[in-house]
């Protein structure tokens, strides 16, 4: 499939891609995957896919959330920074559903919080609330880099609507490999695919860029998929709901999440804070959950995927501001 045509430009590639093409142009005989996958192998067709150059080899074990349903787990990200000549710099909010693969996007002329505050209130009305937001540790993600036990907006209106974030580790995007994969095909297919004179044409391409994406996700999980997504009913914002991301929300009730690797010296960084855990533990993989409402921090430790996960240490996290019970959603509306 070639992608010199605006109704192929975004498309995938790979033996799914054919089939849905195939069905697209109405063929009721098609050919199995692996009958697709044989002819494309037999015309060195097949390109193997190439790990994230930074990515350990170590064979260290590392914790993650198994999703067991949609917006379970939301992945999200910026690209940045891109120019448009003329114009000026754009930064992109990328989020993918872990589940569903279900994508959105949206180009704001600046990188900090409000824009990712603003871009989630649009994504929660429209494809609904995940349980928890994975991100990396970028300053509008986590707030001040400097001082201690400091809540940025962002985790502070996350808090507010029930929402866990996880924090990856320092200098680790491919623990976020599902976004990474995505932003991948952003930049290939779609910001260096011509040049954009505005954000305003930036943005209507990108609907397309990702209807096309969310469109392939969609007919590989009902076709090809054994997990479950169907019937699943989302918890949607409500369209009447308005907020201020310049406002920032007090902390409220609920739980932010870290995984960190442990320095040789058996320290991890916590809210700007070293924290010590344990020498013995060096270069493992510990998953820190801060409790704002006990003001408790606990540490686990899992050494392998079939063993049990220890609790390793639980300690007092007093805050430096009071925590307040969350605003209703009603509220905002």
């Amino acid at each position: 499939m070639t992608r010199d045509r605006p109704s192929t430009k975004y498309s995938f590639c790979g033996a799914i891609a054919i089939h849905q093409e195939l069905d697209t142009l109405g063929y009721q005989e098609k050919p199995g995957l692996s009958t697709i996958n044989r002819v494309l192998k037999r015309n060195d067709l097949i390109i193997e896919k190439s790990r994230h150059k930074n990515e350990t080899t170590s064979g260290k074990y590392y914790p993650t959330i198994k999703t067991k349903h949609p917006g379970h787990v939301h992945q999200l990200d910026l690209v940045t920074p891109r120019y448009i000549q003329g114009y000026g710099s754009i930064v992109s909010v990328n989020r993918i559903d872990v589940y569903t693969n279900q994508a959105n996007l949206e180009q704001y002329t600046d990188k900090g919080a409000e824009s990712v505050i603003s871009f989630l209130i649009n994504d929660w009305k429209a494809f609904g609330l995940p349980r928890f937001l994975q991100l990396d540790n970028e300053a509008s993600f986590r707030g001040s880099l400097y001082h201690i036990k400091t809540f940025g907006k962002l985790s502070r209106f996350c808090l507010n609507f029930g929402i866990d974030i996880v924090f990856i580790p320092f200098k680790e995007p491919w623990r976020n490999g599902y976004i990474e994969n995505f932003n991948k095909r952003f930049n290939e297919l779609l910001w260096q695919s011509k040049r954009f004179k505005d954000l305003k044409e930036l943005r209507v391409e990108s609907k397309k860029f990702r209807d096309k994406h969310n469109n392939y996700q969609k007919y590989k999980k009902d076709n090809f998929s054994q997990q479950y997504c169907k019937g699943y009913t989302r918890r949607l914002l409500p369209e009447g709901f308005t907020f201020d991301p310049s406002e920032e929300l007090p902390i409220t009730r609920g739980r932010i999440h870290f995984v960190r690797l442990v320095d040789e010296k058996g320290y991890i960084t916590i809210l700007n804070e070293e924290l010590y855990i344990n020498k013995a533990l060096s270069f493992e993989y510990v998953w820190a959950i801060l409790n704002t409402s006990k003001q408790e921090l606990s540490v686990y430790y899992q050494a392998a995927f079939e063993a049990p996960k220890q609790l390793i240490r639980t300690e007092s996290y007093k805050l430096r501001e009071p925590v307040k019970n969350r605003i209703p959603i009603k509220q905002f509306c």
